[in-house]
């Protein structure tokens, strides 16, 4: 009898003060629940022009943007800067959302304050986030980008980005530099020359009506598709693994050096093979004096001579 009678006295003991604390729980919790959305800024606008000097760089660093950027005859750069998030639910923590501009050796920097980085939503979340860069025609930009998207037309200099899980369109650059750090994104050129380094992860490149003398391009589990003319003594070079290559030779020619395990190759037009073993062929393109090496494994190669 005794035992049992302890046992009981334990349980309700035990129900006690679980109800007890649930009392001292529930409070916070509607509390928290009450809470307003917080600081943050429902709409940013920032619209504003910096001077730059003639040899000076733009740089952006944004993330989950629609970024523009065009190139002009103007003389100094035009940023305007549009960010709104309607939550329709909870927010709290993070803070207000904003972009710090500074001007360092005749640069410009461009670059989000990261306010709401921690922030806590509950509830449907709406965000519109445009930049629009109006710059000289011949500046060159530097550009750190995460989950956008960058339209990009019109310019003369020289143009780097850093981008992961975005889209990139490219139209009408004149500049004789380009270098795309690219993972898991996508890159689409309308012309381009001079010299292109790019490296690709899980992604793909294609480049129309290229004019280019010089090309270092790598890729892991990639897409690469080149459109180009070959210029004479020109240097090409390009290396996948898990992944595609299409080569179309718009013109010029030279031998094309391709090592590969484990691939397709696929000839299309008029190509003479100069050296043939199991692991490696050589081709060559009439026409021209370029150097063009491929290294390829486990993947499709494609070239094309549609001259």
């Amino acid at each position: 009898m005794y035992p049992i009678q302890n046992s009981f006295s334990h349980f309700n003991y035990n129900i006690r003060i679980m109800k007890s604390s649930l009392l001292m729980i529930i409070p916070i919790l509607l509390g928290i629940l009450v809470l307003p959305a917080t600081a943050q800024n429902n709409e940013y606008i920032l619209d504003e022009n910096y001077d730059l000097t003639a040899d000076g760089t733009v740089f952006l660093d944004s993330e989950d943007a629609e970024v523009t950027i065009t190139g002009s005859n103007r003389n100094d750069v035009h940023l305007r800067v549009y960010h709104r998030v309607d939550v329709d639910g909870i927010e709290w923590g993070g803070g207000d959302f904003k972009m710090n501009i500074t001007q360092r050796n005749g640069d410009i920097y461009i670059e989000e304050a990261g306010g709401n980085s921690n922030s806590f939503r509950i509830g449907n979340i709406e965000r519109e986030y445009r930049i629009t860069i109006h710059i000289p025609r011949s500046v060159p930009i530097d550009i750190k980008g995460d989950d956008g998207t960058y339209d990009i037309s019109d310019t003369g200099g020289a143009i780097r980005i850093a981008a992961d899980d975005s889209d990139i369109n490219i139209r009408n650059a004149a500049g004789e530099d380009f270098t795309f750090m690219i993972d898991d994104g996508a890159i689409y050129m309308d012309k381009g020359q001079g010299k292109l380094s790019i490296t690709l992860d899980d992604g793909e490149f294609r480049v129309e009506n290229g004019l280019f003398s010089e090309i270092d391009a790598s890729a892991d589990d990639g897409d690469l598709n080149f459109a180009t003319e070959l210029f004479d003594d020109g240097q090409y070079n390009f290396s996948i693994d898990d992944g595609e290559l299409e080569l179309d030779i718009l013109d010029g020619g030279g031998n094309i050096d391709v090592v590969y395990d484990d691939t397709n190759i696929n000839i299309f037009g008029g190509f003479t093979i100069i050296s043939d073993s199991e692991e490696r062929t050589v081709y060559s393109v009439s026409g021209g004096s370029a150097s063009i090496g491929i290294r390829i494994e486990d993947g499709e190669l494609f070239l094309r001579n549609s001259k």
